[in-house]
């Protein structure tokens, strides 16, 4: 025990020159961000049926459809549909305040539309929905969108889930 209390002190009596060892915080992948203090644009949701399901489509404040969230019941999948999406990318990128991930993605030229199909008991559904006020998408050569959180998207996915 006293042996023990002389290392301690000498250690003590030692100067703090030692270098610490910093571990850099895990950064997340590319195209995924922070959305908690970013704004989100202007614009409005709407909701609407459709035979086989629903849709819950963002307008920004020029008249572009952005973003829309659809389900397919039949088949429980909600799909992400980013428009004016430039040219191909293998992800759209989905953050919230509580997760973000990238999600396989497929591209239509013709109509330049990027979209993802998300399973609709996946835990990002849910990240949607409890958002706190606001949720984003990106992918590789489009830019990052923050989306306003209104009941519109959060009504499509509980519908696909019933």
């Amino acid at each position: 025990m006293k042996r023990a209390l002389v290392i301690l002190a000498a250690a003590m009596l030692l100067p703090s020159t030692a270098a610490v060892a910093q571990v850099a915080p895990a950064s997340a992948p590319a195209g995924v961000v922070n959305v908690d203090s970013l704004s989100p644009i202007g614009g409005t949701w709407t909701f609407r049926n459709f035979p086989g399901g629903s849709e819950a489509a963002f307008r920004d404040a020029s008249g572009a459809q952005p973003f829309l969230i659809r389900c397919n019941r039949p088949t429980r999948v909600v799909t992400l549909v980013r428009t004016g999406v430039p040219a191909a990318a293998p992800f759209m990128f989905v953050s919230t305040s509580s997760a973000a991930r990238p999600v396989a993605a497929r591209f239509d030229l013709p109509s330049r539309t990027l979209s993802a199909d998300v399973a609709a008991r996946d835990p990002l559904l849910d990240a949607i929905a409890f958002t706190r006020g606001r949720f984003a998408t990106s992918a590789t050569g489009a830019p990052l969108i923050v989306f306003p959180a209104w009941p519109e998207p959060s009504r499509v996915i509980e519908e696909c889930r019933t």
